[in-house]
């Protein structure tokens, strides 16, 4: 397990370095459903005032991940391949389980019809990571996020 954690890709986030624009959550949205909303983006920037920074919460691709075994409709899954979690829309009945297993925060539900939003890393080409002018998302492995980690600033 330790060994397909290492290579699964997914957004890390360097906190130090965002600047809560929020260019991810109206990407994300845009990228999947057309408009901007960050009600419909699945990362999310959480201001976090005593600290004076912002925080963005996005999905972490757990090999083990709470919300699967959480979903009493079995609307979500692992690609086969990616080993991304995926929500299956027609399955969905928006109960929120899955919210409340993320130990993370990392998933929420559409405004209209309360379908989990969780990071699909669109597709392998997360767009929240293209358009972050910031650099403060980056979508790697374990292995390379540490090379990447000790290689920049903090």
């Amino acid at each position: 397990m330790k060994s397909q954690a290492l290579k699964i890709k997914r957004v890390f986030v360097n906190f130090q370095a965002c600047n809560g624009c929020r260019i991810c959550e109206l990407r994300c949205s845009f990228q999947h459903f057309g408009f901007f909303s960050p009600a419909h983006s699945r990362i999310h920037v959480h201001k976090q005032e005593y600290e004076g920074i912002d925080k963005p919460k996005v999905c972490r691709q757990c090999v083990e991940p709470y919300c699967i075994p959480a979903c009493p409709q079995n609307a979500i899954s692992k690609h086969p391949e990616t080993h991304h979690i995926l929500v299956d829309e027609e399955k969905c009945d928006g109960c929120g389980l899955c919210v409340t297993a993320c130990p993370f925060d990392a998933i929420t539900l559409t405004p209209e019809k309360g379908l989990a939003l969780i990071c699909d890393t669109c597709n392998g080409d997360p767009q929240c990571v293209a358009y972050c002018p910031e650099n403060a998302l980056v979508y790697l492995n374990a292995t390379e996020y540490r090379k990447y980690y000790k290689n920049t600033k903090h």
